[in-house]
């Protein structure tokens, strides 16, 4: 049985540490899982036209799929309803780690609690767009009179802004890339400079099994967890291993 989480988020300004937190909520250590997904997707796609479809593909009668909500998962009720017929006839489990819900039978129990958790999340999505809009539209009332609106909430509440979204001439998208560049940079120096990852790739190039570098890496962070560690400090899990292998072979399954 192979257990994997799939994390979405809608825009670049969402971030994926709060789905992160939900599926730990739940009792998942996700560096013990064979598999994270993540990616950008806007929630009016269904499954099909996801990386999830990818993922629901790559996994057998028995695997275990985690996402925080099932608003992560499918556009509406009939994508729902369609998701769990596909997934109850290969014998995959979805939970949904938020509302406890366990999607693995397509039978008429499950049926109805999805149906209702599905029309709840369209109804919330609804909500959640109507509200931004009347936002907007407030803002935009307000600098039409004074000039400008007095923000609410955030670092920034009480002050003074004169334009509605993000200021002309400013490439957020710019920020976010370097921000991203950023990390890459030192998550890859962090590989190129770490003993436990240089071991790795050393028994990958002697043509050692995964299950024996995972066994044997593990009886070394016991004897020297400062050098023999993932980067979060922890043991090695097949998941972690599985990416390090990708990340030094693009090629790596």
């Amino acid at each position: 049985m192979a257990r994997y989480a799939y994390i979405r988020v809608s825009t670049d300004k969402q971030s994926y540490d709060q789905q992160v937190q939900d599926i730990k909520a739940y009792g998942i250590d996700l560096d013990t899982l064979d598999g994270i997904t993540e990616e950008k997707m806007t929630s009016n796609k269904g499954y099909e036209d996801r990386a999830f479809n990818s993922l629901l593909k790559k996994c057998k009668s028995g695997d275990i799929i985690y996402a925080a909500s099932t608003d992560r998962i499918g556009c509406d009720f009939f994508d729902m309803m369609k998701l769990m017929k596909e997934a109850a006839k290969d014998g995959i489990e979805i939970i949904a780690c938020k509302q406890n819900l366990s999607i693995a039978r397509d039978d008429v129990a499950t049926r109805i609690i999805v149906a209702i958790t599905a029309i709840m999340d369209e109804d919330e999505k609804k909500r959640i767009q109507h509200r931004t809009a009347n936002k907007k539209a407030w803002q935009r009332e307000q600098i039409a009179k004074y000039g400008y609106f007095i923000i609410e909430n955030g670092p920034n509440a009480g002050q003074k802004c004169t334009y509605v979204g993000s200021p002309k001439g400013h490439d957020t998208s710019k920020a976010r890339e370097a921000a991203y560049q950023a990390a890459q940079d030192a998550k890859i120096r962090w590989m190129e400079e770490s003993k436990g990852v240089q071991w790795v790739r050393a028994q990958i190039a002697k043509g050692k099994s995964r299950t024996l570098i995972l066994e044997e890496f593990n009886e070394l962070h016991a004897l020297d967890p400062e050098n023999y560690s993932t980067r979060e400090g922890k043991p090695l899990s097949k998941g972690v291993l599985s990416r390090w292998c990708r990340e030094m072979n693009p090629l790596a399954v």
